[in-house]
C-alpha cells in the first residue's frame, strides 16, 4: 500500500498543480477584456468643459481602424477623428501604444518607450508612468495661447480600484476599472503667485466588453493671468 502511494504522489501533485496553475489563470484578469481592439468598432463620446475654445468639439469619436503587421509585429491601429492614429499592442505585460501617425504624414512615429494603456497586472495599487502635457493650461492673452509644445511631465498611473459603477449616457455599468494619472508642472502663473506647481490629474473608467466610458480631465491653475479648466468625455455610443 505504502508502495503505491509512492507512486501515486508525483502524479497527484502534478495535479494539484495543474489545478493551482488553472485557478490562478482564471482569477486574474484579462486587460484586453477593458480595451477592446477588434476592428470596426467605434467609440463617440460627448465632449463637456466649461472652457470656451473652439478646437474643442461638442463630440469625438474613437475607432479601431485595422490590424497590420508593423515592424514584424501584430498591432492594431486607433484613430481619432481628428485625423491622429495610435499604434497599439498587446502582451503580458499588458496593452501600450509603440507608435503614431498624423494624417500629413507618410510614416508612423515611434515612441521611444512603451506607453501604457493598461499594465499588468490588473490589480489595485499596480502603477506605470507616461509621459504627458497640459491640454487644458492656457495663456488666454499670449500666443501660442496653449502650452502643450512647451511644456512636459512625467504622469504616474494608478489602478484606484476594480469592480467600479459607472454610469454615462450609454449606459450604467457595474464591471469597470478606474485608472487615475497624476502629474505637475511648474509654470509662472502671475507676478502675484511667482511660479507655481501645476497638477495635471486624469480619472479614467474601462469597463468590461465595452471599453473606456468616461475620462476626466482637470489642470487647476492659482492666480489670474493664466486659466485651466476641466474637460470630460462621456460614452454616448458604440459602432
Amino acid at each position: 500500500m505504502i508502495n503505491t502511494i509512492h507512486q501515486q504522489l508525483p502524479k497527484l501533485l502534478l495535479l494539484a498543480t495543474a489545478i493551482s496553475l488553472l485557478s490562478c489563470s482564471k482569477s486574474e484578469i484579462d486587460s484586453s477584456d477593458y480595451f477592446p481592439l477588434k476592428p470596426g468598432k467605434a467609440w463617440v463620446y460627448e465632449v463637456e468643459t466649461e472652457m470656451k475654445d473652439p478646437e474643442i468639439h461638442p463630440t469625438i469619436t474613437l475607432s479601431t481602424d485595422r490590424k497590420i503587421n508593423f515592424d514584424g509585429e501584430t498591432t492594431w491601429v486607433r484613430r481619432s477623428a481628428d485625423g491622429v492614429e495610435y499604434y497599439i499592442r498587446r502582451d503580458d505585460t499588458g496593452i501600450y501604444r509603440v507608435a503614431s501617425r498624423l494624417d500629413n504624414q507618410e510614416q508612423a512615429q515611434l515612441d521611444p518607450a512603451r506607453r501604457y494603456i493598461f499594465k499588468n497586472p490588473i490589480q489595485v495599487g499596480t502603477t506605470w508612468e507616461a509621459l504627458t502635457v497640459p491640454y487644458l493650461v492656457r495663456h488666454p492673452n499670449e500666443f501660442p495661447y496653449h502650452l502643450k509644445n512647451s511644456h512636459k511631465a512625467i504622469m504616474t498611473y494608478r489602478i484606484e480600484a476594480l469592480n467600479q459603477e459607472v454610469e454615462v449616457p450609454y449606459g450604467k455599468f457595474t464591471d469597470c476599472i478606474h485608472v487615475q494619472g497624476t502629474a505637475s508642472i511648474k509654470i509662472f502663473t502671475d507676478p502675484v503667485n511667482g511660479f507655481s506647481d501645476v497638477p495635471l490629474v486624469s480619472n479614467e473608467y474601462y469597463c468590461k466588453g465595452v471599453g473606456l466610458v468616461k475620462f476626466d480631465r482637470e489642470e487647476t491653475v492659482p492666480g489670474y493671468a493664466m486659466t485651466g479648466g476641466k474637460l470630460s468625455y462621456n460614452l454616448i455610443s458604440v459602432k
